[in-house]
């Protein structure tokens, strides 16, 4: 049934969403069953069986403006916003006990990013990192990787306490000009040892 022909002026109506054909939804209410869209100030998709907030316009115009009550209390909702949206503000927070992004490409950009947490998992095919430099501080470190490939232009420079290197199979140092150099002493084991 149409708005236009149930009112003369503009109103405002409560009802309840019957069915939704694509972008259509029946909505019952004082009128009877009546044909609505979605206004685009009503971000939260109306679902079957929900209470909504109905403008009648005087010219047969019917537009749900608002989700007055879910059907369910525990009912998961969506909110529709236009294809290109943007949130403006000073300070933004995001709290929740589990929070998903999902995109094709999510950009991040930021003066600093900091992440903090318990635990950080990545799996990527392939991660590519350019900056002019990273500074990195850890209790621990650990690695597992199937292949690892390095090359530093200039200097690589490693400072330890303590350092042990274990090569199952083989192990090869090559430079035009290697310094190996020990204050106290130099241990050299082998079944065969080859100098020159």
């Amino acid at each position: 049934m149409e708005a236009r022909a149930l009112i003369c002026e503009n109103s405002l109506v409560t009802g309840t969403i019957q069915s939704r054909a694509g972008d259509i939804l029946l909505v019952a209410g004082p009128f009877g069953l009546i044909r609505a869209l979605r206004a685009d100030g009503c971000l939260l998709r109306p679902e079957p069986r929900d209470t909504v907030l109905l403008a009648l316009t005087e010219n047969g115009e019917a537009w749900i403006i608002s989700v007055l009550r879910r059907a369910a209390a525990q009912a998961s909702a969506e909110l529709a916003l236009p294809e290109d949206t943007r949130l403006h503000g000073r300070s933004l927070t995001l709290e929740a006990d589990a929070l998903r992004l999902s995109g094709r490409t999510v950009d991040v950009r930021a003066g600093l990013l900091a992440l903090g947490g318990r635990m950080l998992l990545q799996g990527f095919a392939v991660i590519q990192t350019l900056c002019r430099h990273m500074g990195e501080r850890a209790l621990r470190r650990r690695g597992r990787y199937a292949a690892l490939d390095e090359e530093v232009r200039d200097l690589a420079h490693r400072a330890a306490g303590r350092v042990r290197s274990e090569a199952r199979s083989s192990y090869r140092l090559r430079a035009e000009h290697a310094d190996i150099r020990a204050t106290e002493q130099v241990d050299i084991d082998g079944r065969h040892i080859k100098v020159g």
